[in-house]
């Protein structure tokens, strides 16, 4: 196995298990050099991380299943959109590679309100195909209460934010859930699914899925001795949650994804 694409997805495991960190000249590179498995990966992995704060907010207190569902079809819809006319869409602003901070931020934006246009357009055919009635109906019970998940709460929806100061355990309950929420949402499928369409070679999503099985099998997230997959974490968050005892568990996932990111990266 060529060593390149081996460190390369190993990276891009550990990049996935954010929602933070997008970075518009990955998304510039990856528009102008479609045919590079490596460019291809980076742009999808950015514009999945734009997508899913904003599907986050408007699926909140809707089953997950809804929120993977919009995140899929939303991500779809805007690598249609960016396909379809990369020169007037992307290349007539931005002809060269945005460098600057400013360039950069605009970049973000435009491809960020792109994507919230999408997303729009997608809920407002769901809810005319479930006709007026239930559209207008109370929302669907999701697996946790409203707001665990909430992004807006945890004050990490986009780049633009003011840089603002947590304290050492608040920094790790948030970046916790947020790894828990892109399991929920199962974030890795629709990223590699996305490249499939898009041409991606099977040996590189073959690696992906090889290095996350990996990681689970020899770091698996372990709490109170009991090895937790998505699933068995599921059950246990349910039950932490009837005491209202959960910023602990948060905190082991944060610990779980630093100490495999040394064991594997290092």
């Amino acid at each position: 196995m060529d060593n390149s694409l081996v460190q390369f997805v190993r990276g891009l495991y550990f990049d996935m298990q954010t929602v933070e960190g997008v970075k518009p000249l990955e998304i510039w590179n990856g528009v102008r050099e479609k045919d590079d498995p490596f460019e291809m990966a980076r742009l999808v992995k950015n514009l999945l991380k734009i997508v899913i704060p904003l599907v986050n907010e408007t699926c909140s207190g809707r089953a997950f299943s809804r929120h993977s569902r919009r995140t899929r079809e939303t991500l779809t819809a805007l690598m249609a959109w960016l396909k379809e006319d990369p020169e007037s869409r992307l290349f007539q602003r931005f002809p060269y590679p945005p460098t600057g901070d400013g360039d950069q931020k605009e970049l973000y934006r435009m491809v960020r309100e792109a994507a919230r246009a999408r997303l729009a357009e997608i809920e407002d055919g769901a809810d005319r195909a479930r006709g007026k009635a239930i559209a207008s109906a109370g929302p669907a019970q999701g697996l946790f209460r409203d707001g665990l998940f909430d992004f807006r709460e945890m004050r990490i929806v986009d780049n633009e934010l003011p840089f603002i100061i947590f304290t050492e355990k608040e920094f790790r309950v948030i970046h916790g859930m947020a790894i828990v929420y892109l399991w929920l949402i199962d974030a890795d499928s629709i990223f590699l699914d996305t490249l499939a369409r898009n041409g991606a070679e099977s040996s590189f999503i073959d690696e992906y899925r090889q290095f996350a099985r990996r990681v689970q099998s020899e770091s698996p997230l372990t709490i109170k001795g009991r090895s937790m997959d998505a699933k068995t974490l599921v059950g246990y968050i349910q039950e932490k949650l009837q005491y209202e005892d959960y910023l602990d568990l948060f905190e082991n996932v944060h610990r779980w994804f630093e100490q495999a990111l040394a064991r594997f990266t290092a």
